[in-house]
């Protein structure tokens, strides 16, 4: 299957892509792995999800005005339905690689209704980003997840995967999450806030400027919050999560302002749940697969793919957009999909240079206003590093492995000095998820192991994992039909 451009990745960033390059005359295909488009951000229940039935001990079903949220129209959505895009969707897209004749890139799928493989003459990544774990003793005892997990509970199956919850993370989508709950029914414990915004943060003020809709949308979760009494902490986080089975209770700590925690400002909370939501982490597997040049930029979510002014990375005709390539948030991806859908479109000879420009220079204001808005939430709600030292060598870091913090120091001290070093000693990164939650993670038990913990510039040298194809898990039977690509 040939197509002119192909956009990887159906949330708001491969959704505004793909519908700005069709509607310049671009042949273009989104394609997604989940059933229907939207992402996270747009994800609703799939038709068919029973409301009132359990389907466990600790779920139970969601009141009305959650459903109603998570069932709310999308413009976008209805965009794309009207549009000739053609999207298929139940589709991984597990590696990528040159073209056989040089022009374009060739993508090894696998999906029900997909063909092997797809060439495009041009890429646009748009491929999200997933949450940021911090681990902690106790973090992988079942009742431990994190927001996205949630979220995806709450917006996915409208169920309340608990019944008292603990909250502890860093930024608004901890907000979010919560208001979600109390909304729900669910008894919120506390809300944990890791960071401590003070008077030295209001320089970043005037990126608030012009988000009228994001300051209504936080106003209305606090409402929901102080009406159901929900304690809200500034500088805490949790430091332990007890229980033999099941989440039973949690040890929260105040920290310092590195994020260390005060041993003596500890307090045990009775919860069945712990919510965990530190941010998110692009996901640039296929960027780093293709070979796309990266830099690590931590206020930005870590490794990022470098891009020019039009959204174009490192190889001639591959875009990167949205989270996939540093974490702003929905509206900022949508225009950065927009842009790149028209730099695409001129690049593939569909729209002219002047009426690229005229459009591009369209695009501008509000790229930069989203873009200082990202920057306000990385600079106030970046992890602190110290939060990455609530680990003991006992506690799990890759967790599909069961590598332990002391597995991986032992192997740095045994002279590993970078993450595939270790990943060779260990097989930290080799499980299913492929280093996605633990990749980042042994980068920094690195760092901190040479002295410089918490440094970027010491974490970038740590490197990442190689990711090779397939960058998703896959049957071994379509891995014997991509015989050939």
């Amino acid at each position: 299957m040939r197509v002119e451009l192909a956009v990887v990745g159906a949330g708001p960033a491969g959704i505004a892509a793909a519908l700005t390059a069709t509607a310049a005359g671009v042949e273009a295909i989104l394609l997604d792995s989940q059933p229907r488009p939207g992402g996270q951000y747009f994800r609703t229940a799939p038709p068919g999800v029973a409301e009132n039935v359990r389907s466990d001990d600790f779920s139970r079903p969601m009141r009305d005005r959650a459903t109603e949220v998570a069932t709310t129209n999308r413009p976008l959505l209805r965009q794309l339905t009207a549009s000739t895009v053609q999207v298929m969707t139940d589709v991984l897209v597990w590696g990528a690689f040159p073209a056989d004749d040089g022009q374009g890139w060739k993508l090894a799928l696998h999906g029900p209704h997909a063909p092997a493989r797809l060439t495009a003459r041009a890429l646009i990544l748009a491929t999200g980003a997933y949450d940021r774990p911090i681990p902690f003793p106790g973090w992988t005892l079942p009742g431990v997840m994190t927001a996205g997990g949630a979220q995806a509970f709450i917006k996915g199956q409208r169920r309340v995967p608990g019944r008292r919850f603990l909250l502890s993370g860093a930024g608004p989508l901890q907000i979010a999450v919560a208001a979600g709950l109390v909304q729900a029914g669910a008894e919120v414990v506390a809300l944990l806030e890791a960071s401590r915004p003070g008077l030295r943060d209001l320089c970043h003020a005037p990126a608030l400027w012009g988000q009228w809709g994001r300051l209504a949308e936080a106003v209305g979760y606090a409402r929901t919050l102080l009406a159901a009494r929900a304690p809200f902490r500034l500088g805490w986080a949790v430091t332990e999560a007890r229980g033999n089975e099941q989440v039973e209770e949690a040890v929260i700590c105040r920290l310092d302002r590195d994020g260390r925690s005060i041993t003596r400002r500890t307090e045990t909370l009775a919860v069945d749940t712990i919510i965990i939501g530190y941010g998110l982490i692009p996901s640039t597997a296929l960027s780093r697969q293709l070979g796309c040049a990266h830099e690590y930029r931590p206020d930005r979510g870590g490794y990022v793919p470098r891009r020019d002014a039009e959204l174009r990375t490192s190889l001639r005709g591959v875009f990167a957009v949205g989270d996939g390539a540093g974490i702003g948030g929905a509206e900022l991806a949508q225009i950065e999909g927009r842009i790149a859908g028209l730099a695409a479109a001129r690049d593939l000879g569909r729209l002219s240079d002047g009426a690229a420009q005229a459009a591009l220079r369209r695009e501008q204001p509000d790229l930069a206003r989203q873009r200082r808005f990202a920057a306000m939430l990385g600079a106030l709600f970046t992890p602190l590093p110290g939060l990455y030292a609530l680990a003991d060598d006992a506690t799990i870091i890759c967790r599909c492995e069961e590598i332990t913090l002391g597995d991986i120091r032992r192997a740095v001290a045994e002279g590993a000095t970078d993450a595939n070093e270790v990943k060779g000693l260990t097989r930290a990164g080799m499980g299913n998820c492929q280093g996605r939650v633990c990749g980042e993670l042994v980068s920094r038990i690195i760092a901190a192991e040479a002295g410089r913990a918490g440094e970027a510039v010491a974490i970038a040298a740590a490197g990442c994992f190689t990711a090779r194809p397939p960058i998703h898990p896959l049957p071994l039977a379509a891995l014997a039909q991509a015989d050939g690509l």
